[in-house]
């Protein structure tokens, strides 16, 4: 039954979590497919989050997002365990990403932000979020700042940009990035290096 399945309040840090998750995993391999349900539950809003700053469209993110899903039940069984349930998912979401770029040219909208609002996303990372202050040339300036920073991250390559959202927006760390792209840890860190001196120079002017 799917209503014995752990809450969304599941979380990396609770030391029976993976144990948790191979039981899951176990019974979606055993033919019980609704026990995916909770993987469903517990990392699709982190996925589009992640999806939608690399894309910066909010329909792609979301047939992406479905998209990594439908991938990560079918590779159910190909899951080892060497990581954790989540890195290995947001390597799957990197991957369609990346996959999708190539396709075709990627959607970009940046003069209108608030889809990203509206599903609880955020195009900025949190140290530049405003904090206090709801005044109209506040709100203005903020929105400015949103504008600008999207479009420096559009700026950096696809890699650069998918190492810096999982490190500045999605708080990872640079081994787990390492595990979500394949890239080994001195990669991951001249990666962000060379986001962070491009956004320096994009944003310049911010200061």
């Amino acid at each position: 039954m799917v209503n014995d399945l752990p809450g969304e309040g599941s979380r990396a840090g609770d030391p029976g979590l993976r144990e948790r998750e191979s039981e899951l995993l176990g019974r979606v391999r055993a033919g019980e497919p609704e026990a995916f349900e909770y993987f469903v539950r517990t990392y699709q809003r982190k996925v589009f989050r992640l999806v939608y700053t690399l894309v910066r469209n909010a329909g792609e993110a979301d047939a992406l997002t479905q998209d990594v899903f439908v991938k990560a039940w079918r590779a159910v069984p190909e899951f080892k365990g060497e990581a954790s349930f989540e890195t290995w998912l947001n390597r799957i979401a990197v991957n369609a990403v990346r996959d999708s770029a190539r396709r075709r040219k990627p959607v970009v909208a940046f003069a209108d932000l608030a889809a990203a609002e509206e599903t609880g996303g955020s195009d900025l990372p949190r140290s530049v979020e405003p904090t206090d202050g709801t005044s109209p040339e506040r709100d203005a300036f903020s929105r400015q700042i949103r504008r600008r920073i999207g479009e420096a991250l559009e700026a950096l390559s696809p890699r650069q940009r998918a190492v810096f959202v999982m490190k500045h927006y999605e708080e990872r760390s640079i081994a787990e990035i390492g595990a979500a792209t394949g890239l080994d840890d001195g990669t991951v860190k001249s990666h962000l290096f060379r986001a962070a001196r491009k956004l320096r120079q994009k944003l310049e002017d911010l200061r």
